[in-house]
């Protein structure tokens, strides 16, 4: 297993949910991140909790926000090890039902909030010979459910180009990878299916646990992708 303590870390959607469980595990690990969000308070809360973690306030859909909150990460740390693209939003219900602008400004953060975020980091990446990107997808990136349509579409988008970079990136040495949960006990799934016990509900640490061991694997072995179902729903086989 590889030891992580002394890496860099660029960690979208980080104020909230899966990302500010992840943000305290990898810097309890040793990892130095930069912790990227909207909210500016919620990312200062974080940071204040540990030295390792760097607050940079930014929408991962601008492109001139991204380039910067890279340019930071680098001038801090030199290098960027890791990327994970967390950072996503859902908007639910029959097709008929959701407006066109609303599924635009979900394939709009979720798939294209990783692109922008992985176009920036290659370049550095690909010039130390090393990296690992890491995007949090899910269950409905890799089968359709109803009710879904943009979310799905969007997760399915995700799980795309991680497959693309992975072939473009593999001959750098940069190791492109997703973690695929169902529904995991946050607020946007809790307003989105308050239907779901929680208890069947993934935790944010399961999550975070999944996201350390692909990053810890040796070079002899990798997952490309990593399912997560929820306790008691369907195997995905």
């Amino acid at each position: 297993m590889r030891d992580l303590a002394g890496k860099s870390c660029i960690l979208t959607g980080a104020s909230r949910g899966i990302g500010r469980t992840l943000a305290l595990r990898l810097a309890a690990e040793g990892v130095l991140v930069t912790a990227i969000a909207r909210g500016a308070e919620a990312l200062e809360s974080l940071s204040a909790e540990s030295a390792g973690i760097q607050a940079h306030p930014c929408d991962v859909t601008d492109e001139d926000g991204v380039r910067d909150a890279t340019t930071g990460h680098l001038e801090r740390h030199g290098n960027i090890d890791i990327l994970v693209n967390n950072a996503g939003t859902g908007t639910f219900g029959p097709i008929e039902e959701v407006p066109y602008r609303e599924f635009l400004r979900t394939m709009e953060i979720n798939a294209g909030g990783t692109y922008l975020f992985m176009q920036a980091a290659l370049p550095h990446m690909k010039k130390a010979g090393d990296g690992d990107i890491i995007n949090i997808a899910s269950v409905v990136g890799l089968k359709g459910y109803p009710d879904q349509a943009a979310y799905g579409a969007s997760k399915h988008a995700v799980m795309g180009l991680t497959r693309s970079i992975a072939t473009e990136a593999a001959p750098s040495g940069i190791r492109v990878r997703a973690v695929c949960p169902g529904g995991v006990d946050t607020d946007l799934i809790r307003q989105a299916r308050p239907d779901l016990d929680p208890a069947t509900l993934i935790r944010t640490d399961d999550v975070a646990e999944a996201v350390l061991f692909m990053l810890k694997m040796s070079d002899s072995g990798i997952t490309d992708f990593l399912p997560i179902r929820r306790k008691g729903s369907e195997p995905q086989l």
